[in-house]
């Protein structure tokens, strides 16, 4: 299921948008022709309608201010695989 979102307005740290529900951290942002923009890097306000921190991808920095007032949607976690299993990290350190 995709999470449709607004984009507000633009602040140092990235875009922030307002969700229509909450999404995961780290999932990707998607405009509507399904180019990625970025990906979720904060969620706060209320649980209902929450606000959200898009990190912008390199590929579109040139182009925020033109997303302002745009909808995108929030898709997949980013780097997940084609099982949709995310990758294994490793917790432990080696010694």
């Amino acid at each position: 299921m995709r999470i449709a979102a607004k984009i507000l307005h633009l602040r140092p740290r990235g875009l922030v948008a307002r969700a229509d529900q909450a999404p995961k951290m780290g999932q990707s942002v998607l405009d509507r022709s399904g180019k990625r923009i970025g990906n979720v890097a904060d969620i706060f306000g209320p649980v209902k309608a929450p606000y959200i921190t898009i990190k912008p991808a390199s590929e579109v920095k040139s182009e925020l201010d033109k997303l302002i007032g745009t909808e995108v949607y929030v898709g997949e976690p980013h780097g997940k695989g084609k099982g949709g299993k995310p990758e294994k990290v490793s917790r432990m350190r080696e010694h």
